[in-house]
């Protein structure tokens, strides 16, 4: 629900890079979005600028469908991609943590780097992570039953004004520059236009309110409903893109060295795939860490070129993004171990993480190379599934709608070992004879 920019300054010796993180909720096909968030980060050394922009987006989106999403494109063509970037759950506090903190850690070493944070969630502008901006501005995002009329009268229309008229004043000083975009978790509420240009003419109108869905998709239920409801959020997106495509003209009209640019997603939009649909109300069972909930897509468009146009298929970890924002913010010292991304964009190699463990209230994710394991937690199962282990192959199926656990029982034994260990599910479940 929300997105953040952040510009970073240089350190010291004057030759730090700017850098824009942006966090944004986007869906392509199925994401969760109980607080969506978008972050954008960015730094201005002298002499140089690197831009990061850290947006949260669907990771079928971001790395399957930007030919409709220019803004994104424009990021993705020159840039990396990397489609298996897990966060640690449901939890957006604790993923921005992992993402943010480092950064923050690393603000407190450079007392010298302007920073600045632009922010719709007043939570984050507030807590302990804003306070240790320089600078905050606060946009808030507030619910809303009815679109905008104009792009301008929208809650990202709003918050990236305010980041227009924020910008130009670290422009020219060393900095740290950090939007972070939480709407996308509070009112769909672009345009009518936008949803409306996504159908055929046969099609049913999409919903015409503002308001964000929250229900579990029945067998019976009517395919046309999740259709609007689906052209909703892709018509929110189409705000987001347009809104990044606005940023990006901004940060061009400063003049200079180019940016850097980062674009991250920290959670997902469950679209119907696993029954969910939309934002959980309160009471509703929280869900379980399917891909399309956890998984955090990011862009990194290199000021210097460096790996543009690859797309990487490692794992990564929220954690791995956050070092690698902070080890941008000022040059690299020999006694701080590079992060895992630093190393890919600088040498095209790292050693990639072997796996990646997600949580939520209602069960425990671990993802491999191969595999992604799913399993409900025994207290909170529904339909007598508690505890019952869902295993799908990975990377083929992306939508992660082919359980193959029965058939994989070895595997399954394996890596739910693995979590027995890690997280502690051992009376979930017992071995295959």
């Amino acid at each position: 629900m929300a997105p953040t920019i952040a510009s970073e300054a240089s350190s010291g010796n004057g030759r730090g890079r700017p850098f824009y993180a942006l966090p944004l909720p986007v869906h392509g096909a199925c994401r969760h979005a109980c607080h969506d968030q978008l972050s954008a980060f960015s730094a201005q050394p002298a002499g140089r600028r690197d831009l990061r922009l850290a947006a949260r987006l669907d990771a079928h989106h971001l790395g399957h469908d930007l030919a409709g999403h220019p803004g994104f494109r424009r990021l993705g063509s020159p840039g990396r991609c990397f489609g298996r970037d897990d966060g640690p759950g449901d939890d957006l506090a604790a993923t921005l943590q992992a993402v943010l903190g480092p950064v923050c850690e690393r603000l407190d070493d450079l007392p010298t780097l302007a920073s600045l944070l632009v922010t719709d969630a007043p939570a984050v502008a507030r807590g302990p992570l804003g306070r240790r901006f320089r600078d905050v501005v606060e946009e808030p995002a507030e619910p809303a039953e009815r679109c905008g009329d104009e792009e301008s009268e929208t809650a990202l229309g709003e918050l990236f004004a305010a980041i227009a008229e924020a910008v130009p004043a670290v422009a020219d000083e060393p900095c740290c520059l950090w939007c972070h975009a939480g709407s996308l978790g509070v009112a769909w509420d672009a345009p009518l236009a936008f949803r409306d240009s996504l159908g055929d003419e046969e099609d049913p109108e999409p919903p015409r309110s503002a308001s964000i869905p929250s229900c579990v998709v029945a067998a019976d239920e009517d395919p046309d409903r999740i259709l609007g409801i689906r052209q909703a959020f892709a018509g929110q997106l189409m705000l987001a893109d347009r809104m990044l495509g606005f940023l990006l003209e901004i940060l061009d009209g400063l003049g200079g060295e180019p940016w850097t640019v980062v674009v991250a997603g920290l959670r997902g939009m469950p679209m119907g795939l696993h029954g969910d649909l939309g934002i959980p109300s309160a009471g509703s069972p929280p869900l379980l860490p399917y891909g399309d909930l956890v998984q955090m897509p990011v862009i990194i468009a290199d000021a210097r070129g460096r790996m543009a146009g690859q797309r990487y298929g490692g794992l990564l970890a929220a954690e791995d993004l956050g070092a690698f924002l902070a080890e941008s913010l000022a040059d690299h010292e020999a006694s701080r171990p590079r992060s895992q991304l630093a190393e890919l964009v600088s040498r095209w190699g790292c050693t990639p993480r072997e796996q990646v463990i997600s949580t939520t209230p209602r069960g425990v994710s671990l993802v491999t190379k191969h595999w992604r394991m799913v399993v409900e937690r025994p207290a909170a199962g529904r339909d007598g599934g508690a505890g019952e282990p869902r295993l799908f192959a990975k990377p083929d199926d992306f939508f992660e709608q082919c359980d193959v656990a029965d058939r994989c029982s070895t595997v399954v034994d394996e890596l739910h070992e693995q979590l027995t260990a890690a997280v502690g599910l051992e009376n979930s479940r017992e071995s295959s004879p």
